[in-house]
């Protein structure tokens, strides 16, 4: 039985759950809404996780509303310890977050009479069950027990399917323990992460031999042979400016957009994160003619959308100077350890001194058997190899341990 409540910062629409306080165990507490949380004490919590799991963030996926959100935090004395946004899906899924989609004949879409249940980001492509910075490990195991237990409980009360996806190593290694023998845990993606040295390009260019460099260096000189100049901007300088760039690419690559609705998205992100976000723009004259935009959390600069004029992307290599090199030097400038360059494209990414780190499905009591549960295994044994052909250290230590768990 739950009763309504604060969550102890004066804000309503919680409910809590009927767990004791401080040494006797987390008490739970679920959110309706983001907004039910307070703004720094949520980003406390978060504070060694990644973007998509800041306050603003899942605010911005609250606000696409196409799922009920309900966001489950475990307190100890008080204090948000653990926490685990999720998603209650009835109808049609963001693509690359469709179990259907990810698992093909292994996953049924999702219905209101069968929902699915998202634990984790619906939007960004990295989940994490959230541990405030410096909890005690006690402490957190029992807060994610917690969370992942109510999780599961909520599954199995839509009669549905409760899923995380994109899990982090971390937060895969602190499942885990507490997963039972028919939770199924995929490697389903992986994520590009370039480290940035203080030094900046200098740093950059010693981590290839002067061979490897000299390709590097003939992109970063046919950007400025092409009359290119890099200008930092913010979303609302020029957000009117993206709608079509993105939209280049995007149709590119098939996905059904306008240069309206591309320019409506970046309109609204500026209203949301113009304090938080960065446009490295290429300009030839006056023209805006590439762009990549960057969002930043912690030590990292997160890569998200880009654009490109197609009559001179190639000539220029606007991509490779926007997302890598111009990157490298406003990272280093600003104080960024690392940029975040996200799924895809590995071999472009690891050639140009990425690495990459594995991104999980758990799938909570999958009605995994025979024939479907070894297709699943053998699209992600494929998976892997691929993965690791580009970068060998995606077999991690957590994926060893996930091995040895018998998946």
């Amino acid at each position: 039985m739950t009763t309504a409540g604060t969550d102890g910062a004066g804000n309503g629409n919680t409910t809590h759950g009927t767990g004791s306080i401080g040494s006797k165990g987390p008490e739970l507490i679920e959110l309706a809404s983001i907004k039910d949380a307070e703004v720094d004490r949520w980003n406390a919590l978060a504070g060694d996780a990644a973007l998509y799991s800041t306050h603003r963030w899942l605010l911005y996926g609250e606000e696409l509303a196409d799922a009920g959100s309900r966001h489950l935090v475990a307190a100890c004395d008080g204090s948000y310890t653990v926490g685990l946004p999720t998603h209650r899906f009835t109808g049609k899924v963001p693509h690359f977050y469709d179990p259907a989609v990810l698992f093909p004949g292994a996953a049924e879409p999702a219905t209101p009479e069968r929902p699915l249940l998202l634990g984790g980001t619906r939007l960004g492509y990295t989940s994490e069950v959230i541990v405030a910075p410096g909890t005690a490990e006690p402490l957190a195991a029992a807060g994610v027990r917690t969370v992942l237990d109510r999780l599961r409980a909520m599954g199995a009360e839509d009669d549905g399917l409760a899923a995380l996806l994109y899990l982090t190593d971390e937060s895969v290694e602190r499942l885990l323990p507490h997963l039972g023998p028919r939770d199924q845990v995929v490697m389903m993606d992986a994520t590009a992460v370039l480290p940035v040295d203080p030094d900046g390009l200098e740093g950059y260019r010693r981590r290839f031999t002067s061979h490897q460099f000299t390709s590097i260096r003939r992109e970063m000189r046919r950007y400025t042979d092409a009359g290119c100049r890099t200008e930092v901007k913010l979303l609302s300088e020029c957000h009117q400016l993206l709608g079509p760039l993105s939209a280049q690419v995007l149709i590119r690559y098939g996905h059904p957009v306008t240069d309206e609705s591309e320019s409506e998205r970046f309109a609204q992100q500026a209203t949301l994160f113009d304090d938080n976000c960065r446009i490295l723009g290429a300009y030839q004259g006056d023209r805006m003619v590439g762009f990549t935009q960057y969002f930043f959390w912690g030590n990292t600069m997160y890569a998200r959308s880009h654009g490109l004029d197609d009559s001179i992307a190639r000539e220029a290599k606007l991509y490779f100077n926007l997302t890598y090199y111009e990157a490298v030097k406003y990272a280093a400038a600003n104080g960024y350890h690392c940029v975040d360059l996200s799924c895809d494209a590995f071999q472009a990414k690891v050639s140009r001194a990425a690495r990459l780190q594995p991104l999980w499905g758990v799938l909570l009591d999958a009605p995994w058997t025979g024939p479907v549960l070894e297709r699943v295994r053998a699209e992600e044994r494929a998976r892997r190899r691929e993965f690791a052909s580009h970068d060998p250290g995606i077999e991690s230590r957590v994926a060893q341990l996930v091995d040895a768990r018998g998946r």
